[in-house]
């Protein structure tokens, strides 16, 4: 049986890896279009990214995914991975064993652990040097102009910029922000390690500064973390597991990624459960998010442009269900 720990304050501020693209294919588990698989994480060397003059620095290369999964006893004692390439490899196993109550029990222990950092960190004490959080940018800012130059086949953009239940979530998650408690800003799924010692699984987010070095710039291209709402960080890590792992599981097993998370948050004491306006505020980020960055990678095949759909579908989805 596996533990998570919840117990104290720990953040490591190191970010040895990011996610260099999401691989879209054609799906069998979302009505709106392909979604995503689970991701392959990239070394990420030292680089000039949201600032010239500061440079994040990384250690060396991950492995590559799809490489042979061992056996879950030769992980049990393994050195840090990237949570990324943990579910992946549960995933891998419930493929080809199926979803085994010990193959469940392990993605459960995942998304614990995950949850466990987020109230470790929610729970650091703030002192009158922590930092003020950056409020999300899509809270203060209007939607992009830029976003009226996609092609229609992107997605149902234009209805989301006119959908009244879309406008009202955003107005009223920047009215109801508060900034009472630590939080990282941006703490998906590519933001954590994992380590396991003695059945115990731990994990680490990455990119968020200690409160002992409350002025501490962040990582590039991070947000600024520090007192903020910490719902936006559990919308966040429910959003990268709709988007990321739960379309990686096969429907027939009757496994549902994001009600686990929520699950193991709330069993250990989380109360930072995002309102539903929140959510559908989360949903419009991630979507405006990547299509900036496909948009920047060049033209894509039809593959990426029907789940870029499948991504501009879901504020509508979730706004008409409020």
């Amino acid at each position: 049986m596996t533990s998570v720990v919840v117990e104290g304050p720990w953040v490591d501020r190191r970010r040895p890896a990011r996610v260099e693209a999401l691989e879209p294919v054609v799906g069998r588990h979302a009505a709106a279009g392909p979604s995503p698989e689970v991701v392959a994480l990239v070394d990420q060397p030292g680089a000039v990214q949201a600032r010239p003059d500061r440079v994040c620095d990384g250690p060396g290369e991950h492995p590559a995914r799809h490489a042979l999964v061992p056996p879950a006893d030769d992980l049990a004692e393994a050195e840090p991975q990237p949570l990324v390439r943990e579910l992946e490899a549960v995933v891998a196993r419930m493929a080809h064993y199926g979803p085994l109550l010990a193959l469940q029990s392990d993605l459960r222990a995942l998304l614990g652990a995950w949850a466990a950092a987020l109230v470790r960190l929610h729970r650091t004490p703030v002192t009158p040097a922590t930092p003020v959080a950056d409020v999300p940018w899509v809270l203060t800012e209007p939607l992009p102009d830029w976003l009226d130059t996609l092609p229609a086949e992107t997605g149902p953009i234009w209805a989301v910029r006119a959908h009244p239940g879309v406008l009202r979530a955003l107005r009223r998650t920047r009215a109801d922000w508060t900034a009472a408690q630590w939080t990282h800003g941006d703490p998906t799924g590519d933001e954590v390690v994992v380590t396991r010692r003695h059945g115990i699984t731990r994990a680490t987010l990455l990119g968020a500064a200690h409160h002992e070095d409350a002025e501490q710039e962040p990582p590039c291209g991070q947000p600024r973390s520090g007192t903020g709402d910490p719902r936006w960080d559990v919308a966040t890590a429910l959003d990268w597991v709709a988007i990321a792992l739960g379309p990686a599981l096969d429907p027939v097993w009757r496994l549902d990624p994001v009600a686990l998370f929520l699950d193991e948050y709330l069993a250990l004491g989380g109360n930072a459960v995002p309102t539903p306006t929140m959510a559908v505020a989360r949903t419009v980020a991630t979507a405006i998010e990547w299509s900036a960055q496909l948009a920047l990678a060049g033209p894509e095949g039809p593959e990426v442009q029907a789940w870029l759909t499948g991504l501009w579908t879901r504020p509508l989805e979730l706004a008409g269900r409020r």
